[in-house]
């Protein structure tokens, strides 16, 4: 049990890495070397790293990753709790070819692999939609159509195998979510070397002429977001350093911009996003489709606000660690938060809160929300080292900022 005191969160902190980023520079290691400065060890990073090991990469202890001579497709690879790593991994099993179990823990276990299944029918078996499962065979053809509402990690991943194999085409069957994380991995591979083109619905992979990586895994600005916010809600001021300058596509950092519309004082100077929260927050409107861990971030900072927001595009949130709109709902009424869903949003009213009490259902970003809202109305989190999946470190970096945070 994590007991969580009303308090005023403000200072400098380094921002946490990027789960996204750090996995997607693991994975780079099936292509050529990596050296990754300073690794922060959540345990969907360990699962990442622990994959491409039995694929085939020789891993030091200090996480230097080097590409192995030959790649494997091993008989059994367990993902844990990392959907990104296994949507990923699907499409780079296909081109390499041969029969492997797919499996993973509870929560990975509900969430489904159909899109994916689809895409290969007729060149790769699977036992099932979702895990564990048996996959079998190999993808003859350098070309996958494949639907983009289930997730966009699947596409990345064929922009890695196909990187593999000197090329192919990905066609997306519309309407496509998260496209943000396309582009993320596009970027990344263009600036190692690679060469892939975005365009309409298609996607080029051509031969790439691949560098090894070495350096830090940049901050994560959906992470970072709840340091943000918090001090936002309790009048504090907050700089957070190591991200990344924000790109022009929308994606998790378009935090900053989104709590600067609801009115609090948010911009990014260098590297360092600088937060105060002495402002009136005012309510927002907001599409996550391209965004969906936002969802919890904004879901923190709503309630205080001083008119509705509403949240749209959350089709995907149902198929997260927990399904977040059913979550995001009881995490706020458990603080007297007034709180409507539908098919299509989440409306959340300007509520008074009181001090609330959650049991975390196995999903970090939802512990992380309730633990910033007890920041302004006290509360309690059971089951609050779930947070380990993306940062271990979120709660003494909480208390390194003021948080009044004990621990039983």
């Amino acid at each position: 049990m994590t007991r969580i005191n009303k308090s005023k969160i403000s200072g400098i902190i380094k921002a946490p890495q990027s789960k996204s980023l750090a996995i997607r520079l693991i994975l780079y290691s099936l292509l050529s070397n990596v050296i990754l400065n300073n690794l922060s060890l959540s345990e969907d990073t360990k699962v990442a790293i622990d994959v491409v090991k039995d694929i085939g990469v020789n891993v030091s202890d200090n996480l230097s990753l080097k590409k192995g001579e030959k790649l494997r497709v091993p008989q059994y690879l367990n993902f844990g709790g990392s959907a990104t790593t296994l949507r990923m991994m699907i499409p780079i099993l296909s081109v390499l070819g041969g029969e492997v179990v797919l499996d993973g823990n509870e929560s990975l276990r509900r969430r489904p692999i159909t899109a994916i299944v689809e895409a290969l029918a007729g060149q790769i078996r699977f036992s099932s939609n979702y895990l564990p499962v048996t996959m079998t065979g190999k993808l003859k053809e350098n070309y996958v159509r494949i639907r983009g509402d289930e997730s966009s990690q699947y596409i990345s991943g064929f922009i890695y195998a196909f990187s593999l194999v000197n090329g192919g085409d990905i066609e997306i069957i519309p309407p496509l979510s998260s496209k943000s994380y396309i582009h993320m991995t596009i970027d990344l591979i263009n600036a190692l070397g690679g060469s892939v083109k975005f365009t309409g619905n298609r996607i080029r992979v051509e031969r790439g002429e691949f560098r090894d990586f070495r350096g830090d895994v940049p901050g994560d600005y959906a992470l970072a977001s709840f340091y943000a916010i918090a001090s936002a809600i309790t009048g504090g001021e907050i700089q957070i350093k190591g991200l990344y300058s924000p790109p022009y596509y929308d994606g998790d950092h378009s935090i900053v911009k989104i709590i600067k519309n609801m009115g609090v004082d948010s911009r990014v100077e260098g590297n360092s996003w600088i937060v105060s929260g002495n402002g009136i927050i005012k309510g927002i409107k907001v599409d996550v489709d391209d965004m969906p861990d936002l969802a919890p971030s904004i879901a923190c900072i709503a309630p205080f606000a001083t008119s509705e927001t509403e949240i749209t595009g959350i089709k995907r949130l149902r198929i997260k660690e927990s399904d977040r709109v059913s979550t995001i709902k009881s995490t706020l009424e458990a603080f007297s938060g007034n709180v409507v869903v539908d098919t299509d949003f989440i409306k959340i009213f300007p509520s008074k809160l009181t001090e609330g009490s959650i049991i975390c259902p196995n999903d970090h970003r939802i512990a992380m929300m309730a633990g910033v809202i007890s920041l302004r109305t006290g509360g309690t989190v059971e089951n609050a080292q779930c947070v380990n999946k993306s940062n271990p470190s979120f709660w003494l970096d909480l208390i390194s900022l003021g948080g009044d945070i004990h621990f039983t």
